[in-house]
């Protein structure tokens, strides 16, 4: 059986604007460059020229892009590419913005968890511009960073006033493990205690949250003592959590406008304000054993007008 060819016949002014076309683009300097790149006369212009024009259009709507969050297509840090192998093809690849950001956040792999904000997935402990006016603070990076230069089973419990920095703080410590390639868990535990609720139906889910927290080889606790207390929450699902960690010698730190003291009163009532006294007692034992505290002071950071 012969192949079926397919032929679509241009009437005289279709050739024209064919022709026009093909003139035109053999002009534009990228399309010189590519044919130059690829050893390519210009009669493949004439061939194909909406295909050179498709790609010219793509290319226009990066023209001045400044990153992905002005860009104009579609989809938002993808291009649509001109390539040739024997044919002209046309493939859509990741622009230079995108290539970069997958660079950037390739660590990201190594979160069993990730319950960070996506704007601190690439903050770096490096990165941060120390205050002069901030004696207190720059004092408490550079302990973070002589943490992460020479990491200890004991990690640290980040406390302080809403918005100096804690949350960012320990993300650069998160991503700093991950860049090394170890498993790391950020688990906000306000969100944490509602998720794990929902996967109550689903005991495979349940059983895996747990375990990643468990075993994961650097684990941040952010917004600790923020979560509503249930006897549930804090005995079944945190307490045996923190003990594996501290039996396991996993590195653990915690973040939290609570100090230990008031952390503990925080889990001394269940959710029928019954005191339990005992109970958190036992859990703040496994805080303690994994994290020494760090207070975090300074300025409000969320507040723009400082």
């Amino acid at each position: 059986m012969k192949a079926v060819q397919w032929s679509v016949e241009l009437n005289e002014q279709q050739r024209k604007e064919k022709q026009q076309l093909a003139a035109q683009l053999k002009q534009h300097p990228q399309v010189r460059q590519f044919l130059s790149e690829n050893q390519l006369d210009e009669r493949w212009v004439d061939d194909y020229p909406y295909r050179f024009r498709q790609w010219i259009d793509q290319l226009t709507l990066c023209q001045g892009c400044g990153g992905l969050e002005q860009c104009r297509q579609k989809r938002v840090g993808e291009v649509l590419d001109l390539w040739y192998g024997g044919f002209l093809s046309l493939q859509v690849r990741p622009c230079r913005y995108a290539r970069q950001k997958q660079q950037a956040q390739k660590h990201m792999h190594r979160y069993l968890i990730d319950d960070l904000p996506p704007a601190l997935r690439t903050v770096s402990i490096n990165e941060i511009n120390i205050d002069q006016q901030e004696p207190s603070y720059a004092m408490a990076v550079a302990k973070i960073s002589q943490a992460l230069l020479a990491p200890q089973e004991r990690g640290l419990y980040l406390f302080g006033a809403p918005g100096v920095g804690k949350t960012y703080l320990a993300a650069c410590a998160c991503n700093d493990y991950a860049r090394r390639g170890r498993s790391v868990i950020f688990v906000h535990v306000p969100t944490m205690a509602s998720r794990i609720k929902r996967l109550l139906d689903d005991s495979a889910g349940f059983e895996e949250e747990i375990d990643r927290m468990k075993r994961a080889d650097f684990a941040v606790f952010d917004d600790i003592g923020a979560e509503s207390v249930t006897s549930w929450l804090r005995d079944e699902i945190l307490l045996p959590v923190f003990n594996q960690r501290m039996e396991q010698r996993r590195t653990t730190w915690f973040t939290s406008n609570e100090s230990f003291v008031s952390l503990e009163n925080h889990y001394m009532y269940n959710q029928k304000s019954e005191k339990e006294e005992l109970k958190a007692v036992r859990i703040m034992e496994r805080i303690k054993t994994l994290s020494k505290e760090l207070k975090i002071t300074g300025k409000n950071r969320r507040n723009p007008s400082n």
